[in-house]
């Protein structure tokens, strides 16, 4: 995904495995994403406050069905 491509923020994952799996599914379905942290979690693994968060962004063109893809996951849990 390029820097320049206007990107969308669909989901704010728990931590890095959550994100990881996400991104696995996304890419999947053929949308190329972005994780974003403000700390690497090999030094804060886990959420205290939101540290290990991960925002998982998109390409606004994607939004949509990057969104309908998550909760359609969310149901099944």
């Amino acid at each position: 995904m390029h820097k320049e491509s206007n990107t969308v923020k669909i989901f704010t994952a728990g931590d890095a495995i959550e994100a990881q799996l996400i991104k696995n599914m996304l890419e999947n379905n053929g949308i190329s994403c972005i994780l974003v942290t403000q700390v690497p979690s090999s030094v804060y693994p886990f959420t205290v406050n939101g540290l290990a968060e991960v925002r998982i962004l998109v390409k606004e063109e994607d939004a949509s069905l990057a969104k309908k893809l998550l909760s359609e996951i969310k149901e099944e849990e």
